[in-house]
């Protein structure tokens, strides 16, 4: 966007954002919005470079590793600025993300470390900014790796980017969060959801580590999987006890809520009425609209050259959708490697490897505790 704004004018654009009356106050909301769409889209140069290293790091630790890349979403924007007050929009650090999704926690490791030897992630204290979340995962069961490095922009200005690199597992067990989140309106991403379903992802997320401890477990078929698991549930006595409880906690939720059927319900209901976003094969954007009542996703494709009408539509999409909790809007690159599908499966409501490894920890006879 042509028009620039001081960094006093982003903070007091976030402020007005989370003030109550922005809604009904159209002018206010406007120019809002306006510098808030400003300062989102000056990340998009530095994103594009963190995305570059992330490939380039990744791709030779994890040839079938998949990529994302996403600039955060009006809603997510201001959600942050509620659950955070003394965070100003210009200090957020994942205004702009990146992701590689790998197939096991020892590639991530790898990668983590080759990252952390570029100078983009050190301050200039030479310190490294980052959240080891798999080491000590969130309250929700939330785990990955994030690093925040410093990436400059077309106008030579830094900007901070937020880089995770997550095991598919971990990925999947996300995603299906996120879908919850989406058709359910609670905000368990934020801590802020039903009890129940807390404990559920909760003590799925440990049984999904203990699948990821075991030794090459991500090579195997289905069968050969849920053998290993049952094993390790059962044999390791140090933490036995501690294990059971949660694969049982696991389990008596997911069959009193009837996870399976409502996650194959969503995703069943949900009609993906373009199909071009599959089939996808242009260089540039798809501008994502779903509707979580009338259950479908609409897109528009836009070619990397028409990135500035691609951030105008999508900056009308978000202001249209502003006060409607059914809609979310998502601006998604079309570079994402193995597919946008495959990478934001949240949004097409995919909870497909969720399930079929949820279905271990359900499998597991309650009689073996």
């Amino acid at each position: 966007m042509s028009e620039k704004y001081s960094g006093k004018q982003v903070i007091r654009a976030g402020e007005s954002l989370i003030s109550d009356d922005i809604l009904t106050d159209d002018a206010a909301f406007d120019l809002a919005f306006k510098i808030l769409s400003y300062w989102r889209f000056s990340h998009e140069d530095s994103l594009d470079r963190a995305l570059t290293l992330l490939q380039d790091v990744s791709l030779k630790i994890d040839k079938n590793a998949i990529f994302a890349k996403r600039l955060k979403r009006y809603a997510s924007i201001v959600k942050k600025l509620l659950r955070f007050p003394d965070m100003k929009l210009k200090n957020m650090q994942d205004i702009g993300g990146c992701r590689a999704i790998v197939s096991n926690p020892k590639k991530v490791t790898q990668i983590v470390r080759e990252l952390k030897r570029h100078s983009n992630f050190k301050n200039g204290n030479g310190k490294i900014r980052y959240k080891d979340y798999i080491k000590k995962p969130k309250e929700d069961g939330y785990r990955g790796y994030h690093l925040i490095g410093n990436f400059s922009n077309r106008d030579g200005d830094e900007r901070s980017i937020e880089l995770q690199i997550r095991t598919k597992l971990q990925h999947d067990w996300a995603t299906t969060l996120e879908i919850v989140d989406l058709f359910t309106g609670q905000a368990l991403k934020s801590n802020q959801g039903e009890k129940v379903w807390e404990e559920f992802f909760a003590s799925v997320s440990e049984q999904f580590a203990i699948m990821e401890s075991i030794h090459l477990f991500d090579t195997f078929d289905n069968q050969k999987k849920y053998q290993l698991y049952k094993q390790k549930l059962l044999a390791d006595s140090a933490s036995k006890d501690a294990m059971i409880r949660s694969s049982l906690m696991a389990k008596d939720h997911a069959m009193n809520l009837g996870v399976e059927s409502l996650l194959e319900a969503y995703a069943h209901s949900l009609r993906i009425i373009d199909r071009r976003i599959e089939e996808n094969s242009i260089d540039g954007y798809v501008l994502l609209e779903v509707d979580t009542e009338a259950r479908t996703v609409t897109s528009s494709l836009f070619k990397k050259e028409e990135n500035e009408n691609a951030e105008r539509m999508y900056a009308e999409a978000e202001k249209k959708a502003a006060d409607q909790k059914n809609i979310v809007v998502a601006l998604v690159s079309t570079t994402t490697v193995g597919g946008i599908k495959e990478a934001y499966p949240n949004y097409f409501a995919d909870s497909t490897e969720f399930l079929q490894h949820l279905m271990f920890i359900i499998n597991v006879p309650a009689k073996s505790a």
